[in-house]
């Protein structure tokens, strides 16, 4: 996670948290109520699910690969969809509207794509395995070290 800077991580947690955005009454996005977003509006969708995953991972530590997966597959998903985008405002412009009712929201809408494509890509490294192959399981315990020999 060394392309996001603490300050930007902070930024986004504590506005998020924060009583007096909570308490401003900032309205929520308009594809929040359930309807898709435009077409020109998918970066900035993009951008939203970005700064939820990084507020989920400051959140919830039982789950930190989730939340890893999640904003390295949105800074990809930005990176193709809007090459050379300057994400720093890009998300300095976002934050600010992301409070704690709208990030509940947003993660309810980025979950599913995140994981979908966490499915998709588990599909697509299965597909690699030779046919007949069995599904990879969990790794084998190490194996019991050897007994010291006696002192002679």
């Amino acid at each position: 996670m060394q392309a996001f800077t603490a300050p930007l991580l902070m930024a986004v947690t504590l506005v998020a948290g924060s009583p007096a955005f909570a308490a401003s009454g900032a309205p929520a996005p308009a594809h929040a109520a359930g309807h898709a977003p435009a077409k020109a509006d998918t970066v900035t969708s993009d951008v939203r699910c970005l700064l939820t995953m990084v507020a989920f991972s400051n959140i919830n530590k039982d789950h930190p690969q989730a939340a890893q997966f999640g904003i390295h597959f949105f800074v990809g998903r930005i990176n193709g969809r809007a090459p050379g985008l300057d994400l720093a405002a890009a998300v300095k412009a976002q934050a600010p509207t992301l409070g704690p009712e709208q990030l509940q929201a947003e993660l309810k809408r980025c979950g599913p794509i995140v994981s979908a494509a966490g499915q998709g890509f588990e599909a697509a490294m299965n597909g690699l395995r030779p046919p007949g192959a069995p599904p990879p399981g969990p790794a084998a315990p190490p194996a019991a070290a050897p007994a010291p020999a006696p002192p002679k």
